[in-house]
């Protein structure tokens, strides 16, 4: 967050576990507007092959997300 604070876009990356969490935290933090990427949960714990098919199906989207 302290990118965004300078004016840098930034995506926060969450498992679908996690994402309440952390748009809740970035609200407490002052950034409402933090822009988060969801991502299905395990992440961790799962096969390499498996985890790289789910940031492969997020690149583009996170990519939007940057440049708005």
């Amino acid at each position: 967050m302290a990118l965004e604070k300078r004016g840098v876009p930034t995506v926060t990356l969450a498992t679908s576990e996690f994402e309440r969490l952390a748009r809740l935290q970035a609200r407490s933090m002052g950034f409402a507007d933090l822009r988060v990427m969801t991502i299905e949960h395990p992440l961790g714990g799962v096969p390499a092959e498996q985890a790289l098919e789910k940031a492969d199906g997020a690149a583009g989207a996170v990519s939007a997300l940057i440049l708005g």
